[in-house]
C-alpha cells in the first residue's frame, strides 16, 4: 500500500469513527494535529480512535476532537476536505434535526470557547511562520558563511556591500515576517465566517509603505507615544480588527439589501475598518503590546534563569492543553519588535521540545518489542529535525506517563541553563529541532550544547526510570492498596468503626443523606455491642440529619468514640492483610517461571510478526510501482526482458525472507501453545492464594468482594490477558 493509499485509508477511518461526514462542522490543522468540530461530539469514542493505524493520538480539548497525524497532517486534511466536498449532503438538515430532536447540546465554557478560537486562528498561521523563518535562516546562514552579505547595515551601498541577490533574498525573508499579522487577519475573518479577499485587503492597507516607518506622533499618554505608523511585526491588533470587520460583514449582509449590501459592504468594511485600525485599535493595542512586552521582558529577567526554568517546566503541559501556540505568538510578536533582545522565552520552550524527544528515544531504547522501539522513532524524528513534539507526547510519552514526566523534568533543566547562560534566538527558523539552530546567531554553540544535553538528560532519566510494563507483582500490590484502604484491612480500630468515621468525615461530599441514615441506622446496630452510649449519641445524629442539622460537635464526639472501639475482627482482618503481603513476596518466582516459559518467547512471536509486515508492506510497494514498468519491458527488446526476469528473481529472495520468516513464527507459535497449558497452571495456583485471603475477608465482614477477586485475577493473568489468550474479568463495584 503506497503512502497515498495510507492516508485514503486513514481519512475512511477517521470519518466511520466520528459519524461520517455529515458529523464534520469545521475542519483545519496545525503542525501536526488535524482539529473537527462535530455536530455532535457524543459520537466518537476517543479510545476507538486511538486504535486507527497511522493515527498517533486523539483527544478532546476546548471543544474541539484533535487528532495527531504528524507532518503529513496537511496531506491528510487535504484529503480529508476533498472526500467531505465530493460528498452530497443532501442529508445534512435531515442530520442536524435529528440531533436537535435528541437535545444533544454541547455546552462548553466560554474559555475554552476563546482558547478553541486562538488556536483555530493561529493554526494556519504555523505552516506560514514555518516558510518564513526558515527563509530567514537560510539568510542568516548565507551571511555567516560569507556567501551573502547584509543588505540592512545602515549605509551600505548596492554593488560594493551587497548585491542584487542579497538585496531580494533580504525583501523575501523579512516582508513575509512583517506581513505576517496579514495573515492573522485573514484567519480571523477566515474563522469567523466573513469576507476573506476584503480581510487581506485591510491587512494590506494596514501594512502601507505609505505610512513613514518612524510613524506620525499623535499625542502621548503617560510615557507612552501614540503614533501612527505601518503594523509591521504585530497580531493583537490584526486579531481584533478581524473580529470586528467579520461581525460588522455579517450585520450589514443580513439588513442590507443585496445589491446595496455588494456595493456597501466592500466600502464601509474597509474605509471603517481602515479608520478603526489607525485611530481606534491600533493606538490602544500598541499600548497594550506595550504592556505585556515589558511584563514578559521582566518575567524572563529574573535572576537565576528562573523564568526560563517555569517556561521548560511549564511549556509541554502547555503543549497537551493546547494552549501554548497563544504563548508561541506573543513571543514572536515580541521578538519581531525594534531594537528586541535575543528571545529567551523561545530558546527554552525549545530546549524542553528536545527533552521531551529525548524521553521518546529513551522509550524505543527501553522497549522490548519491535513495534513499540519503531513507534517511538518515528515519532521522534519529525520532532528532531523540525521541532513540533505533539507526536512524542501522544504517540509515546503521555499514555506511559513517566516517560512524559521524565521529559518536562528534563526540559526544566535545559531550560534553566538557557536561562543562567542567556541563550536567546536571534531570530525564528521552524519551529525548533535542527532547524531550529539557524535561529541563533550570538550563542549557537551554547544553544547546541544545553540543547543535546538536555535531549541525553530525556534519555537518561526515561531509560532509570520508565519500565516497559508493569509486572504482575506491581498490579497485585496496588490492588492489595486499594483493598487495605476500602476495606479496613490494616487498621487498630474495628472496620465497623471504620466505616463510620469515614462515613461522617466524608459527609460534605456526600448530598445523599437517605442513603447515608440507611447507613447509619446499619451500623448503628453492630457497634451496640461495644458502646451503647455511641449507639445513643448515633440516634441523635440521625434525629439531625433528617432535619438537614449538621452538629459538628455531635460528628466530633461520635469520631472520638468510634476510635476506642477494638475488635477480633480486626484483628483477623490485621492478619489476613499480612497474609497478602507474603503472597505478594512469593509473586517474584511467578515473574522468573513467566520469563523462563512465556514471556520473552511472546516478545520474540511480536517482533517477528512485525518484521514480516514491514516485508509484506515493502514487497507490496515494490509490486505496485514495479508491474507497469515490467509489462511495457516484456514487450521490448531482449536485454529488457533479462532485466524482468532478474526483478523476479529478486522477487523470489524476497519471498524466501517472508517464507522463512512466517517458519519461525510457526515454530515459535507453537512453542508458545505448548507452554500455555503450564502458564494457566501456574497462574491459577497463585491466583487461588489471593482468591482464598478475599474469601476470608467475605466471610468477616459479610460482605461481596467479587470485585477485588476479578482485580487479582487480572493482575495475576496479566500476560495471558495482554496475548488474548484469556478474558479479563470485570470488576463492578461492589456496595
Amino acid at each position: 500500500m503506497n503512502k497515498h493509499n495510507k492516508h485514503e485509508m486513514l481519512v475512511q477511518n477517521i470519518l466511520e469513527k466520528i459519524g461520517g461526514f455529515n458529523n464534520v462542522k469545521d475542519v483545519y490543522h496545525c503542525a501536526t494535529r488535524m482539529r473537527l468540530t462535530l455536530h455532535n461530539s457524543s459520537i466518537p469514542v476517543v479510545e476507538e480512535l486511538k486504535t486507527i493505524t497511522n493515527l498517533k493520538g486523539a483527544l478532546w480539548s476546548n471543544g474541539e476532537l484533535q487528532l495527531i497525524i504528524g507532518p503529513d497532517v496537511s496531506i491528510v486534511t487535504e484529503i480529508f476536505k476533498k472526500e467531505i466536498a465530493k460528498t452530497p449532503k443532501k442529508n445534512l438538515n435531515e442530520f442536524e434535526i435529528r440531533f436537535e430532536n435528541k437535545n444533544i447540546k454541547q455546552n462548553v465554557a466560554w474559555y475554552k470557547r476563546f482558547i478553541k478560537s486562538i488556536s483555530a486562528i493561529f493554526g494556519p498561521l504555523i505552516p506560514f511562520l514555518i516558510g518564513v523563518g526558515l527563509l530567514m535562516a537560510f539568510q542568516q546562514l548565507l551571511i555567516r558563511s560569507g556567501l551573502g552579505s547584509d543588505s540592512t547595515i545602515k549605509d551600505a551601498v548596492l554593488g560594493k556591500d551587497y548585491n542584487v541577490f542579497d538585496l531580494v533574498l533580504n525583501i523575501i525573508a523579512s516582508t513575509g515576517f512583517k506581513m505576517m499579522g496579514v495573515i492573522a487577519l485573514w484567519s480571523t475573518v477566515r474563522y469567523l465566517g466573513g469576507k476573506t479577499p476584503i480581510a487581506i485587503a485591510l491587512g494590506l492597507i494596514m501594512v502601507s509603505p505609505i505610512i513613514p516607518i518612524d510613524g506620525i506622533k499623535l499625542f502621548e499618554l503617560g510615557s507612552w507615544e501614540i503614533i501612527l505608523k505601518p503594523f509591521h511585526s504585530t497580531i493583537l491588533a490584526f486579531i481584533l480588527i478581524g473580529v470586528v470587520i467579520a461581525y460588522f460583514q455579517k450585520i450589514m449582509e443580513k439588513y442590507l439589501n443585496s445589491t446595496v449590501n455588494f456595493l456597501l459592504n466592500p466600502f464601509l468594511s474597509l474605509f471603517i475598518g481602515g479608520l478603526l485600525a489607525f485611530f481606534v485599535f491600533g493606538p490602544v493595542m500598541g499600548v497594550v503590546e506595550s504592556s505585556l512586552l515589558t511584563a514578559f521582558n521582566w518575567f524572563m529577567g529574573l535572576p537565576f534563569g528562573i523564568g526560563a526554568l517555569i517556561v521548560g517546566l511549564t511549556w509541554q503541559p502547555l503543549v497537551v492543553l493546547g494552549v501554548h501556540n497563544i504563548l508561541f505568538f506573543a513571543a514572536i510578536t515580541a521578538l519581531g519588535q525594534p531594537g528586541a533582545n535575543p528571545s529567551i522565552f523561545l530558546a527554552a520552550a525549545f530546549a524542553a521540545a528536545w527533552a521531551q524527544m529525548g524521553a521518546t528515544i529513551g522509550v524505543a531504547l527501553r522497549s522490548r518489542k519491535a513495534t513499540d522501539k519503531s513507534a517511538a522513532v518515528a515519532a521522534a524524528v519529525p520532532g528532531i529535525i523540525s521541532g513540533p513534539t505533539e507526536s512524542c507526547i501522544y504517540a509515546v510519552n503521555l499514555p506511559r506517563l513517566i516517560p512524559f514526566i521524565t521529559g518536562v523534568l528534563a526540559g526544566g533543566i535545559g531550560a534553566w541553563a538557557i536561562g543562567i547562560f542567556g541563550v536567546g534566538l536571534n531570530n525564528l527558523a521552524g519551529l525548533g529541532g535542527i532547524v531550529g539552530f539557524l535561529a541563533y546567531t550570538d550563542k549557537l554553540v551554547y544553544a547546541i550544547i544545553i540543547d543535546l544535553s538536555a535531549f541525553a538528560l530525556g534519555i537518561i532519566l526515561t531509560v532509570l526510570l520508565w519500565k516497559e510494563e508493569k509486572n504482575e507483582k506491581t498490579l497485585a500490590t496496588i490492588t492489595t492498596r486499594t483493598f487495605a484502604k476500602e476495606e479496613f484491612l490494616k487498621s487498630k480500630i474495628d472496620f465497623n468503626a471504620n466505616e463510620l468515621i469515614h462515613l461522617l468525615e466524608h459527609l460534605k461530599n456526600n448530598k445523599n443523606y437517605e442513603e447515608t441514615i440507611q447507613r447509619l441506622e446499619f451500623l448503628k446496630v453492630i457497634l451496640e455491642k461495644y458502646d451503647q452510649e455511641l449507639t445513643n449519641k448515633i440516634n441523635q445524629f440521625i434525629t439531625n440529619l433528617q432535619n438537614k442539622n449538621l452538629d459538628k460537635k455531635l460528628i466530633n464526639e461520635i469520631i472520638q468514640k468510634a476510635k476506642l472501639i477494638k475488635s477480633e475482627d480486626q484483628s483477623n482482618l490485621n492478619q489476613i492483610y499480612l497474609d497478602i503481603q507474603a503472597e505478594l513476596k512469593n509473586l517474584k518466582t511467578l515473574k522468573t517461571e513467566l520469563k523462563k516459559y512465556g514471556k520473552s518467547k511472546l516478545v520474540v512471536k511480536n517482533n517477528l510478526e512485525f518484521k514480516l509486515k514491514k516485508l509484506l508492506e515493502k514487497q507490496e510497494d515494490h509490486d505496485a510501482k514495479s508491474f507497469n514498468k515490467n509489462q511495457k519491458l516484456i514487450n521490448s527488446n531482449e536485454a529488457n526482458q533479462s532485466i524482468v526476469v532478474n526483478s523476479f528473481k529478486n522477487k523470489d529472495s524476497q519471498l524466501d525472507k517472508i517464507q522463512n520468516l512466517e517458519t519461525k513464527i510457526k515454530t515459535i507459535t507453537t512453542d508458545i501453545e505448548n507452554s500455555r497449558l503450564y502458564l494457566s497452571e501456574i497462574t491459577e495456583k497463585y491466583y487461588q492464594n489471593f482468591e482464598k485471603q478475599v474469601e476470608k475477608v467475605e466471610l468477616i465482614k459479610n460482605k461481596d468482594l467479587s470485585k477485588f477477586k476479578a482485580l487479582y485475577f487480572n493482575d495475576i493473568h496479566k500476560l495471558e490477558i495482554s496475548e488474548k489468550l484469556i478474558n479479563p474479568k470485570v470488576a463492578l463495584n461492589q456496595n
